[in-house]
């Protein structure tokens, strides 16, 4: 086999050449590259069968086809010679000449396609003219160019192989390398790591949309000229893209909103309007204010009047409605008795009278709507004030866990922390669902307090009307709990016979035919589906329901255990060395070079009791609980001590 160069019109694919689809794939690039480059590497033809002095291509045919479109369009002349090297063999060794070429191809890997084109731009280049020149989209070159700029260590696991291009092309969704450093540091190593989704939603929980309320609310002219910096894709336009730095926009949008409440206070002579940076009030906002019910303002005789019109029309649509078909006609119909509706309800909505003695502890929030505008909240809260001598009353009656102090901040990231509230919840669930005496009493509780303080319930975190119980959003993907599991088992054993059908009242007979356990079975099945998520500590704590678990003796460590994906997974590698520490000194310092998810692993295996250890450590392994999944009520302190002892009249013991 000898190099030489023949005519581009001698050539002809041969029938030997194995790469029978997908023959045009990718041509125009390889074009653009012949056309910048020249032919890097000659064709392997060998002399055809025949009078014409002709050359069949074993390897090379899409180059060939490459420069017959350069010669199309002008842009390689038609007389120019190829290079080739000529093949000397029978057809059996040319075929598998083709075949060698065509399998032991390699595709450039996209740690090393970044690095490149990173490198030619770097040496003058634009994009514009590099996707040119090798016959790629700008868009191409861009992608690869964020995978250039990523940060270090995810770079490096790309080139290595131990990320795959969708997790790298995802962490690329921001040029912010400081975020990709702390989500790589908190997902890599463990299931989420692997999920492109749950990365870009990881890089997001900081950055707002440009259509999110508080960017709406805020603009975008203030936000950029306060430092903050948007992020837009290819096809975004002014007005789209993420904002950033969430974190500046929403303390920005906050001083704005703050100064807008305090309009609104003085317009509405109400003592105080909170901002609130969301479309809804929360119930962290409203723990220290209980609902105030003003009197409304009576409707005037032409407002009475008008009520009277709207509802003797919408009877009129409704029984049109009954008789109307189905189209166009019934569809007006429903317009209308919707839009007769709306008015009717606008109107009966009077202003609220609310005594002026009353007006300085009286107040409401400003909120976003999802347009980013602000708007009064609907509802009205008072502050709960007490003298000196009821706050000491109520402080001693109520005892360590019901005091105002601040929450300490949470050992634990938000997301678990709203895991395991919701965990521990399922815990005191079940075993309020096998107690039907405790269900009971706890039901006629919830609702004999709510009556005798309609303005302010006793706080039992115990809703016996079943709905949305404001459960934490939590992470998506998380096996269920084994209390929760169990749940599921329990109201499995009962059957839904009972309720099956559309007919209530029947279903109130059958279910009133059950026998009496059955009937109590699910009262606490209900009561127990009924708690709110909570903690024994945090932004979540309920010292009711701890206080509830430890009189009937929960141990939580019986029900729920500390998992890798439930638990390990989602805490940073010295929290979980710290963990091993309590269980066995000599842990952490064995495993301190362990990546964070065989650390995760080792954790999951010795609170399962499936690790070979000595029998004491198994022992506290099995016992270990985060502290704030306990139902443990506090001891008390040296000085309450004191003081019931005095009370008792009996001398105070040392300590």
């Amino acid at each position: 086999m000898h190099a030489t160069a023949v005519p581009y019109a001698r050539l002809r694919v041969s029938q030997a050449n194995v790469r029978k689809i997908e023959r045009d794939a990718g041509l125009d690039a390889l074009a653009a590259s012949i056309a910048e480059h020249g032919l890097l590497q000659p064709l392997v033809v060998s002399p055809a069968k025949g009078r014409k002095p002709l050359f069949d291509i074993h390897a090379g045919a899409r180059r060939w086809r490459a420069i017959g479109l350069l010669i199309e369009r002008d842009l390689w002349p038609e007389d120019r010679m190829v290079d080739v090297r000529l093949l000397d063999c029978a057809e059996a060794s040319a075929r598998e000449a083709s075949l060698a070429e065509n399998i032991l191809r390699e595709a450039m890997a996209p740690a090393d396609e970044a690095r490149a084109y990173h490198d030619v731009i770097a040496d003058g280049a634009d994009v514009e003219a590099v996707a040119r020149r090798f016959g790629v989209t700008v868009r191409h070159v861009q992608g690869r160019l964020r995978l250039a700029d990523l940060v270090d260590p995810i770079f490096e696991a790309l080139a290595g192989g131990d990320i795959t291009l969708d997790v790298a092309m995802a962490y690329g969704a921001t040029c912010d390398q400081a975020r990709q450093l702390l989500v790589w540091e908190r997902l890599s190593g463990n299931w989420q790591g692997e999920n492109p989704q749950a990365i870009r939603r990881a890089l997001a929980d900081d950055a707002l949309a440009a259509d999110h309320p508080v960017a709406l609310f805020l603009g975008e002219a203030e936000y950029l000229a306060c430092g903050g910096r948007i992020e837009r894709d290819l096809f975004s336009e002014e007005g789209q893209g993420s904002w950033i730095d969430g974190e500046l926009a929403r303390d920005l949008a906050m001083q704005k909103l703050a100064h807008e409440a305090d309009v609104a206070a003085l317009g509405c002579r109400l003592g105080w309007v909170r901002p609130c940076l969301a479309s809804c009030v929360t119930h962290d906002q409203t723990r220290d204010l209980q609902v105030y019910w003003p009197q409304q303002a009576e409707p005037t005789a032409e407002v009475l009047a008008r009520i009277a019109e709207i509802e003797a029309r919408m009877g009129d649509v409704a029984d049109a409605l009954d008789e109307a078909p189905d189209g166009s006609e019934g569809g007006l119909l429903e317009q209308e008795y919707d839009a007769l509706a709306l008015e009717r309800d606008r109107l009966r909505r009077t202003d609220p009278i609310i005594p002026d003695e009353d007006r300085p502890r009286v107040g409401t929030f400003l909120r976003l709507d999802l347009a980013g505008r602000p708007q009064l909240h609907d509802m009205f809260y008072r502050i709960r004030t007490v003298d000196a001598d009821e706050e000491g009353r109520v402080s001693e009656e109520r005892g360590p866990m019901d005091t105002e102090a601040a929450p300490a901040p949470s050992a634990y990231p938000r997301s678990l922390e709203e895991q395991l509230a919701m965990d521990r919840r399922d815990v005191l669930a079940l075993h309020v669902a096998r107690d039907p005496e405790l269900a009971l009493d706890l039901a006629m509780f919830s609702l004999a307090s709510a009556v005798a303080e309609p303005g302010c319930p006793i706080q039992t975190g115990c809703t016996v009307r079943l709905g949305d119980r404001g459960d934490p959003k939590g992470v998506n993907g998380i096996p269920p709990s084994h209390a929760a599991l169990q749940l599921a088992e329990l109201e499995a054993v009962l059957g839904r016979g009972w309720c099956q059908g559309d007919d209530a009242f029947a279903a109130f007979q059958e279910f009133r035919r059950l026998d009496v356990d059955t009937r109590l079975a699910w009262l606490a099945l209900a009561v127990g589906r009924g708690l709110r998520a909570s903690l024994a500590g945090g932004d979540h704590d309920l010292p009711f329901q701890t206080q509830l678990g430890a009189l009937i003796g929960i141990d939580t460590a019986q029900t729920w255990r500390p998992g890798a994906e439930g638990f390990f997974d989602r805490l940073r590698k010295a929290a979980i060395l710290e963990i091993l520490g309590d269980i066995d000194p000599s842990l952490p310092a064995r495993h301190v070079v362990a990546k964070k998810a065989e650390l995760a692993g080792i954790a999951t295996r010795l609170c399962a009791g499936e690790a070979i250890v000595e029998a004491d450590i198994r022992q506290r392994a099995l016992a270990w609980v985060p502290e704030v999944m306990r139902f443990v009520t506090p001891l008390p302190s040296a000085a309450e001590d004191d003081d019931a002892s005095h009370q008792a009249g009996q001398p105070a013991q040392a300590t």
